[in-house]
């Protein structure tokens, strides 16, 4: 495999490189000279701590996913860890999941899915609710091997990032940051959560799919909600909706009051990190 190199155009590591040559070549001996033509590549978007591309080669099409190692500390354990795998090896989530055939520090490796990123019109029916909703409370109900939020920690980090990044708007973060801590409190750390369920994690094809874990954590499942709600901009009455269902299937309840201080936590930490990472 070493004389393997990567192809001059590969703008990550060496590892990664070789790691995804290894896989390949056990899976179909023949495609790593499609694997090193640029052509068969396609850029779909840059995620928060990585880049993601539809690999189509001839046998098969893949989701390639390359961490960018610039941006470990934005993650809740400050590392990548095999946690999509970790996630598709268990029974009750693995349905929710692409077939993951690599998962490591530098890069991930799954079939390509096909399905569409879900969007806000999306929780006009009442179907999909039902259906998140039960992948929700599999999620939450499940025994994880993740690193748990530390939300004090997570908030220093992020302030941080944000400052550092945007120095001439230091003092706009120091008043996020003091409105977050106003609401941390209500934040409990005690169930499983994806943590950034948004349009381009949830997919819907023949069912829904829940894909990029590497936020995954020990988090509130409330928080998880809010995030919902933030990220698809849902109305009140699709929130609304959401929540009951969510309550229903869960036997969990929760007040009001304690939904808005996370929709305003997820605001805050979301307001943070893309300050932290826009260009200046």
């Amino acid at each position: 495999m070493n004389n393997r190199k990567q192809p001059e155009w590969w703008r990550y590591s060496e590892s990664s490189w070789q790691q995804l040559i290894e896989l390949l070549t056990e899976l179909q001996p023949d495609d790593f000279g499609q694997c090193a033509n640029q052509a068969n590549w396609q850029l779909l978007r840059q995620g928060d701590t990585n880049a993601n591309f539809k690999l189509s080669l001839a046998h098969q099409d893949y989701f390639v996913q390359v961490a960018d190692q610039a941006k470990v500390n934005q993650l809740p354990s400050g590392e990548y860890r095999s946690q999509t795998r970790l996630v598709s090896e268990n029974p009750a989530l693995s349905k929710w999941l692409p077939k993951c055939l690599l998962d490591t520090e530098v890069i991930r490796v799954s079939i390509w899915l096909y399905a569409n990123p879900t969007v806000h019109q999306h929780f006009f029916n009442p179907e999909l609710s039902v259906e998140l909703c039960r992948l929700l409370v599999e999620l939450h109900d499940s025994s994880l091997s993740l690193p748990t939020i530390r939300m004090q920690e997570h908030l220093n980090s992020y302030h941080d990032i944000a400052r550092n990044n945007q120095p001439q708007k230091a003092d706009y973060c120091l008043e996020l940051y003091e409105q977050a801590l106003e609401f941390s409190p209500d934040f409990n750390a005690t169930h499983s959560c994806h943590n950034d369920i948004s349009p381009g994690n949830l997919l819907v094809g023949h069912q829904l799919f829940l894909v990029d874990w590497e936020y995954a954590a020990i988090s509130d499942p409330v928080f998880e909600l809010a995030g919902i709600s933030h990220n698809f901009q849902l109305t009140h009455e699709q929130e609304q909706l959401l929540l009951e269902e969510y309550q229903t299937q869960s036997d969990r309840v929760f007040n009001q009051q304690k939904f808005l201080a996370m929709k305003g936590l997820y605001r805050i930490i979301s307001e943070l990190w893309y300050m932290g990472n826009e260009q200046s």
